[in-house]
């Protein structure tokens, strides 16, 4: 794979077509290992070249969560989140929503594009390699074309409207590829859901052995299910939309053709095997082992773990967030934003004014919180976990328990006295760095796709059977059904993907997507303060200024074109509000 990820480098000349300076373009290794004839003239060499692929697609177990540029997370070292917390993201400095942060790619504009080139090339060749069996052919044919869409689509939820570039490009079409112009939205939706629909039918629905974890037709679903449910939602349209980030007209039917790509996604993964987790009857064990428990049935795809050929291992997580008590790092830490919106056991809300909530805010609680975050006196590993400060009977602060300030490395502490759980492996050994046993990143899983199709129902006025469709998540988490109707079942849903969905990438689009980060994402960060008192009991008090926010509307809510870029092309057009 290491051999062939060097040939694939060197024949994507146009790999940094838009990532890189212009002479990075000549800088490249000398090919010495493979010829370009070898490859395509050989069906297991163009199967390394589709692996290849592969190893490109991103993950968001980077240093910097995707969480903590919004209302989930602080990062403890806050690399590259500040221009989205702090509101000055601009098209010199796009953070940690592109490029590298202490050796993590981040899903780059260069490297996302890198990947699309590469695919541009495997279709240009691929009909001159003779193949015994055409049905293998058809596989990789589908594998590349999920891939390139999949790719697309990172590009498109992040900046809008692309341009649609399906040739490779060589040093003597330069001129031509810095010239391109954005396409529409509209055309780039379009391309992408026509991509998933090829896909879809020249792929399995699923494998076995060594082939899982490639691209099936139900994975090409579920990314068609997710852009036109983005694409329906209300930021792209509305009336007054630039196409280059949304439809020129608001449309309704929108919504219906997101509930039928949900709904036949839904079906397909049903009929194929797939279902939700459901392998633990304790709701804290199912949640936490749904996402150590690798390829299980509610996995449509996923990101396999190990080291992938740009260099990332998807094995860090667990020295980078855990509790600094632990000897861990306490990088990506809850924020009670975030916290508070985990429901009662009974399905009301969770309240600080509410004192019997308030003299023990961890009690009853909706049981995936207990997956999802670590919080004071919480059993994790060999102990219960310590975020309490001491007084002493004059109410004075005089120490704290081993996962604050007072305890080892005390720099990693987290400041909102949470940290996370979703994701961490309770036997991982500090500072091994777990390279034996990687994790996998999930694009996506069957809970999203019930989701989405509850949002959509709703949207087209359907409200049972978008409380049907809610319910079934729900149930899995042994929650009460939601009875609600109007505003307040929309306010259900919502919610039901704020925690369901926490730290997988989905909120920083859901709060875009519906028109309310200027809302959400202009609250500080904050947490909360517990002290342990000399008679045993502990008080909580929340509101601890964790770090002040602020979220520039209406340029924030898509990424700029780099600047970079622009200088390089006047064709690319910038965002609006840039």
């Amino acid at each position: 794979m290491k051999t062939i990820y060097k040939y694939t480098f060197l024949l994507g000349l146009m790999l940094f077509f838009f990532g890189c300076q212009e002479e990075d373009i000549l800088d490249k290794s000398p090919l010495t290992e493979i010829s370009e004839t070898d490859v395509w003239s050989d069906p297991g060499l163009v199967e390394a070249f589709v692996n290849a692929r592969y190893n490109q697609v991103g993950h968001g177990w980077t240093e910097s969560w995707q969480s903590s540029v919004v209302d989930e997370t602080y990062l403890t070292w806050s690399r590259g989140c500040e221009p989205y917390t702090q509101g000055y993201v601009n098209p010199s400095d796009l953070g940690r929503m592109n490029g590298g942060w202490w050796g993590w790619d981040n899903r780059s504009w260069a490297t996302v594009w890198g990947n699309i080139a590469n695919c541009n090339l495997f279709f240009e060749r691929i009909d001159e390699v003779e193949f015994a069996d055409e049905t293998y052919k058809d596989r990789l044919v589908g594998e590349v074309t999920f891939i390139r869409a999949l790719m697309y689509f990172d590009l498109v939820a992040r900046w809008g409207g692309m341009p649609l570039i399906t040739k490779s490009y060589t040093l003597n079409d330069r001129e031509e590829y810095l010239s391109v112009a954005r396409d529409s939205y509209k055309d780039n939706v379009d391309f992408i859901v026509s991509e998933c629909d090829k896909a879809a039918d020249l792929l399995p629905a699923s494998y076995d052995g060594s082939d899982k974890g490639r691209a099936t037709s139900v994975a090409a679903l579920a990314l068609k299910s997710r852009m036109l449910l983005y694409a329906a939602s209300p930021l792209m349209n509305k009336s007054g939309v630039n196409p280059l980030v949304g439809y020129s007209a608001p449309d309704a039917d929108r919504w219906k053709n997101a509930a039928d790509a949900a709904k036949a996604c839904i079906d397909a993964a049903l009929d194929n095997g797939y279902a939700l987790y459901q392998k633990y009857d304790d709701v804290k064990e199912n949640y936490t082992q749904l996402f150590l428990d690798g390829g299980n049935s509610e996995v449509l795809f996923d990101r396999e773990g190990g080291l992938s050929a740009d260099g990332d291992n998807l094995t860090g997580l667990d020295q980078t967030n855990g509790p600094n008590g632990y000897g861990l790092w306490g990088g990506n830490t809850p924020i009670s934003e975030f916290v508070d919106d985990f429901e009662m056991a009974d399905g009301t809300k969770f309240d600080w004014d509410n004192p019997v909530h308030k003299a023990n805010p961890y009690a009853n609680r909706d049981a995936r919180l207990y997956a999802t975050v670590l919080a004071d006196g919480d059993p994790w590993r060999e102990r219960n976990v310590q975020t309490y400060l001491i007084a002493n009977a004059a109410g004075d602060i005089t120490g704290g328990g081993k996962d604050t300030k007072y305890g080892q490395d005390s720099w990693n502490t987290s400041k909102s006295s949470y940290n996370v759980r979703k994701y961490m492996d309770e036997t991982y050994v500090p500072n091994s760095w777990n390279f034996t046993n990687p994790k996998n990143w999930i694009w996506f899983r069957l809970g999203e796709q019930y989701l989405n199709y509850a949002e959509a129902l709703y949207n087209q006025g359907l409200e049972d059977e978008a409380r049907t469709a809610l319910n079934v998540i729900r149930a899995r988490a042994k929650m009460p059904d939601v009875t609600a109707t109007g505003d307040d079942l929309w306010d259900a849903i919502v919610n039901e993907r704020r925690v369901e969905l926490c730290f997988e990438e989905h909120r920083y689009y859901d709060v875009r997507r519906w028109l309310i980060a200027e809302d959400v994402l202009n609250r500080n960060a904050t947490g909360v303060e517990i002290v342990l008192h000399p008679n045993g009991t502990k008080t909580y008090e929340p509101g601890v200024l964790v770090e002040q926010r602020l979220f520039n509307a209406p340029a924030m809510y898509w990424m700029p074109i780099p600047k970079w870029e622009i200088d390089k092309n006047a064709n690319l057009e910038q965002n609006p509000g840039y």
